[in-house]
Formats: structure tokens, C-alpha cells, sequence
């Protein structure tokens, strides 16, 4: 992650993950666990509803691996990706049409016995046809142990006016003046949540290192019956 000035202020680069920046999440274990984790887990439920998951390992970019997740889907996911930051975290995305699904973290920290975060960085979208609100603005921090939420932190705009929130014990480094300034929607920014993960072993930025072996991500497509709801949506 680099950094520069502006108005004499530091300023941080924040990583891009494109169309799947607004929302991911992350488990501190190595990606083939983490992958081998979620497999034991779907494939207890998948079959009762006519469903299998077939794995794919990935190397390479991960821009290259994000655009193997479209098209988006929806009212089920349809593809997920696992992607190793370094030895300890590795990142979690699924193709939902309304963003990576929040459970799965939780859900996996709790299998592994491990932390995992869940992180929102959602600006406004707007449709350009319909002038629609498709997307709102949201920094949203949610931090998982052993399966528990040990602190939730957001800023979001639904519509109406900004709201900002926090629960649970603040961890040491967090900046709690900034959580009482005058613009709510400053209270948590974006470059606040990338120091967060920087503060609890999370440098995004190594995401983007070319991946060969032994490093691996992994891409898990779902094959079966789709229900007569189930729609893709192109970008």
C-alpha cells in the first residue's frame, strides 16, 4: 500500500478490488484450509437440495481470478474464491449479486477456530437508465473470534441520513476521537478500516502479488438444478 500528500495531508492508496470491493471477507488460515473447511461444510448441505461444488485451484492475478467469479447471480450464489493474502489470511468472495454473503466468516471462524473479518467499502451506485439507487454507501468493519463478534464498527447511508455505530471492546489502536466528529459519515473511513486490517495482520496490497506454486487460490463453481427465480446479471 503506498502513500502520498494532499493539502500537505498523508493519504493512503487504498487497494481496489474492483466490482467486489464493496464487500469481502477474510479468515486468518491458510487458503487450502480454509477452502477444505467450507467444502466439508457445503457438502453436508448442498446435496439435499440437488447441489455440488466442483474445485478449481487458481494461480496468477487475482484480478484475473475475480472476473472468473462473474456473472453475478442471484437468489443463490453461484461461485466462490478463496485467495491466500499471505500464509496467515486468506480472502473469501462469492459472485451474490447484492455483495459477498456475510456469513460464510462467521461461519468459518468458528469451524477453524480462528479470527475472521468481515469488511464493507461500498460507495453509491446509481443506475444510469433508471437514475436508482443500486448501491449504498457503506464502511462497515465486523471482526470474528472463534465464531463470536468481538467488534462491529460501520458508517452507512441507506437512503436517509448517515448512521454510524460500534460495538463490542475497542482494540488498542482504534481512533476513538475520530468516532465523535461532526460528519458522521467521517467517523469511519474507508483508509481508517485498511489501517484496522494493517493494525491486526492484514496488508491487502500483498493480494495482488502474482500467485504460483505452492501458493494457490481456489474457485469453487456450484453445479445443479438452478431454481425458475435464479438470474445472472452482467456489469
Amino acid at each position: 500500500m503506498q502513500s502520498y500528500l494532499l493539502n500537505g495531508e498523508l493519504k493512503m492508496n487504498i487497494v481496489d478490488f474492483g466490482k467486489f470491493n464493496s464487500s469481502f471477507g477474510l479468515v486468518k488460515s491458510p487458503s487450502k484450509v480454509v477452502v477444505e473447511s467450507f467444502l466439508s461444510w457445503q457438502q453436508k448441505i448442498l446435496p439435499d437440495w440437488g447441489f455440488e461444488l466442483k474445485l478449481e485451484k487458481r494461480q496468477g492475478k487475482l484480478g484475473d481470478a475475480l472476473i472468473a467469479l462473474c456473472p453475478r447471480t442471484a437468489p443463490i450464489v453461484t461461485r466462490y474464491l478463496f485467495w491466500p493474502v499471505d500464509e496467515n489470511w486468506t480472502l473469501y468472495f462469492d459472485n451474490g449479486v447484492s455483495g459477498t454473503d456475510a456469513g460464510p466468516p462467521s461461519v468459518l471462524s468458528s469451524r477453524l477456530g480462528v479470527d475472521a473479518i468481515r469488511v464493507v467499502m461500498a460507495d453509491e451506485v446509481i443506475d444510469p437508465v433508471s437514475g436508482q439507487v443500486t448501491q449504498y454507501p457503506a464502511t462497515i468493519l465486523e471482526f470474528y473470534s472463534n465464531g463470536v463478534e468481538r467488534r462491529h464498527i460501520f458508517v452507512a447511508n441507506d437512503g436517509g441520513k448517515w448512521k454510524f455505530g460500534e460495538l463490542g471492546e475497542p482494540f488498542l489502536f482504534e481512533n476513538m476521537a475520530a468516532y465523535k466528529v461532526r460528519s458522521i459519515k467521517d467517523r469511519f473511513t474507508n483508509a481508517m478500516l485498511h489501517s484496522y486490517l494493517k493494525e491486526l495482520g492484514v496488508n491487502l496490497s500483498n493480494a495482488n502479488s502474482v500467485l504460483t506454486e505452492p501458493d494457490l487460490g481456489y474457485l469453487l463453481t456450484k453445479h445443479g438444478k438452478m431454481p425458475a427465480s435464479y438470474k445472472e446479471f452482467k456489469d
